[in-house]
C-alpha cells in the first residue's frame, strides 16, 4: 500500500572525498644540494619543435641483390627477385651447387687444353710437330677459356652463396606497403628496424634505402620498399619478420623532452619532474605520444621553455614515495 511505503530518505552521495588534491597541487620535493649530487640529477629545457612522425610497418629480412663477386660486372638474380620463398632458396642453393661444379669442371678442362697446346707447340720445335696440330690445340683453349668465362657468368647470375648467408654483414628488409599509404611516406629517409610492437622499449637499428627493381603484389594493392641494415651482430636471419618505422612527410611541431625524462607510475600514468626553482621539484603529468631517437613529443600539463629532469627521474619518483636513497 502507498501508506505503507518508507519515507524518502534524504539524498547523498555514494562518495565523500575529503581534502582532495589537484595534480596542480602535488607534493613538491626540496633537496639539498648533497643529495642532488648523489641522485645525479640533470636538468633540460622543454622544446617546441617539429619531430618525425613514423609509421611501423611490417617487414621481411631477405638476401641483398648483391653480385656474386667484387671483380664481376653481371647481376645477381636477386636483382629481379629480391625476395624468394623457402622452397625457392632451396632450389636456388641446388643450383649454386651445380654451378660451382661446372666451374670447376671448365677450370680443369682450360687447364688440359692448356697442356696439350704447350706439347704440341714443343712437338713442333722438334720438327716432329706440324702447325695444324698447334692451331687444333689453340682452338681447343679457346673453347675451354670460353666455356670457363660462361660458367662463371652463370654462377654469377645466381648470387652470394646462401650456405654463407647467416655470416653476412648486411642485408637488406622488404617492407610491402599499401599503396594509399605511400604517398604519405618520406621513402628517401632513413628508417629504423626494429621488434614489430610499436613502442620506445622497442630497440631498432638504422635502415638506409635502396634502389631495388620494381615489386608489388596486385593482389594485396601494395609495393614493395627495400632498406639495407646492418648485421654486424648476426641477430637478423632471412626471412626473419620485422617491424620498421618509416617517417612521414609531414612534421608538426610538439613539445619535445628526452624519453629519460619521463617516469611511469604503476598504473602506466607518464610523469616529468618540473624544476620550480633551485633543489626543487615538482610531478607534472604528460601524454607521450610518439618516440624518435630517444626524444618523446608529449602533451600534458607542461609547456615550452620550462626545466625539466633528464636524468635521475626514477631516483626522484623513489624520492618522493619513500623508496629512494
Amino acid at each position: 500500500m502507498a501508506g505503507n511505503l518508507p519515507a524518502a530518505e534524504s539524498t547523498s552521495p555514494p562518495a565523500k572525498i575529503e581534502h582532495p588534491v589537484k595534480e596542480s597541487d602535488l607534493t613538491k620535493v626540496v633537496l639539498t644540494a648533497e643529495a642532488v649530487n648523489r641522485l645525479g640529477i640533470v636538468t633540460t629545457t622543454v622544446e617546441k619543435r617539429p619531430l618525425t612522425r613514423t609509421r611501423l610497418f611490417g617487414g621481411e629480412i631477405t638476401l641483398p641483390a648483391l653480385n656474386a663477386s667484387a671483380n664481376s660486372n653481371s647481376q645477381s638474380v636477386y636483382t629481379i627477385l629480391p625476395s624468394l620463398a623457402p622452397a625457392e632458396l632451396v632450389r636456388l642453393a641446388q643450383s649454386q651447387i651445380d654451378a660451382d661444379g661446372q666451374v670447376d669442371q671448365a677450370k680443369v678442362q682450360v687447364q688440359a687444353a692448356q697442356q696439350v697446346l704447350n706439347r704440341t707447340e714443343q712437338m713442333r720445335r722438334d720438327k716432329v710437330g706440324t702447325e695444324r696440330s698447334v692451331d687444333d690445340a689453340k682452338a681447343q683453349v679457346g673453347m675451354a677459356e670460353a666455356a670457363l668465362k660462361t660458367a662463371h657468368a652463370r654462377r654469377d647470375l645466381l648470387g652470394p652463396a646462401l650456405l654463407d648467408v647467416n655470416n653476412r654483414s648486411t642485408f637488406w628488409v622488404r617492407v610491402p606497403v599499401y599503396v594509399d599509404d605511400l604517398s604519405g611516406l618520406n621513402a628517401s629517409a632513413q628508417a629504423r628496424v626494429g621488434g614489430l610492437k610499436d613502442s620506445p622499449e622497442n630497440v631498432s637499428r638504422p635502415a638506409v634505402p635502396v634502389a631495388a627493381p620494381p615489386s608489388a603484389n596486385p593482389a594485396a594493392a601494395t609495393v614493395d620498399l627495400f632498406y639495407a641494415v646492418k648485421n654486424s651482430d648476426t641477430a637478423l636471419r632471412p626471412g626473419q619478420r620485422v617491424g620498421v618505422s618509416i617517417p612521414l612527410h609531414s612534421d608538426d611541431e610538439n613539445l619535445v623532452v628526452p624519453w629519460s625524462a619521463i617516469v611511469h607510475d604503476v598504473s602506466g600514468g607518464g610523469w616529468v619532474y618540473q624544476v620550480l626553482e633551485t633543489n626543487m621539484y615538482m610531478r607534472r603529468r604528460v601524454q607521450v605520444l610518439r618516440v624518435v631517437d630517444n626524444q618523446a613529443a608529449v602533451t600534458g600539463d607542461i609547456v615550452a621553455g620550462i626545466e625539466v629532469v633528464s636524468t635521475g627521474v626514477a631516483e626522484l619518483f623513489g624520492t618522493e614515495f619513500g623508496v629512494g636513497k
